[in-house]
Order: C-alpha cells, then structure tokens, then sequence
C-alpha cells in the first residue's frame, strides 16, 4: 500500500469535486478500499468461470491478480488511521 499514491488519489478527487460533504470526504478510504475489493472480486469471479472477460496471459493470471488486490484491502486495513489522517490534511489545504 502507498500512502503517497493515496495522497495523490485525494489531493486529486478533493481538487476535482470540491463540493464533497464532510462526510463523504470521510469515506474516501472506504470507497478506495471497496473499489479494489471489488475489482479482486472481478478477477477471482473470470478466473472461476473460465478467464472470458480479463484477457489473461498465462493460466491463473486471473487468480494471481486477484489475491493481489485482496493482499491490498488487507495492507489498507493496516494503513487505515494514516489513510484517514491524509484525508483530513488534503481536505484542509
């Protein structure tokens, strides 16, 4: 997990919507770590019925991309004070 790629993400999506709501502001973690579960979930579900969507490149591309995204979320989970913190500090620039 990269905290400066996240910082990045917000100071971006913050400078593009500023109309957000505190709130939503606050979900910002959340909504990155549900769209690369998400996306894990798309990989392990093409892998499992037969690698028809993702155009893969060697067998089990799919399942290797998906515990890649999972190994993600739970590398998130562990940088989530710090991710919420540099939510707080782009959001007040």
């Amino acid at each position: 997990m990269s905290l400066e790629l996240f910082r990045t993400y917000t100071r971006g999506f913050l400078q593009e919507c500023p109309g957000l709501t505190e709130q939503e502001r606050k979900m910002m973690p959340m909504g990155a770590k549900m769209m690369t579960l998400e996306c894990g979930v798309r990989f392990l579900t093409d892998y499992l019925q037969g690698d028809h969507y993702f155009r893969i490149h060697r067998p089990e591309h799919n399942l290797d991309r998906c515990r890649t995204q999972f190994k993600l979320v739970a590398e998130m989970e562990q940088c989530w004070d710090e991710m919420a913190k540099i939510v707080k500090e782009e959001a007040g620039r």
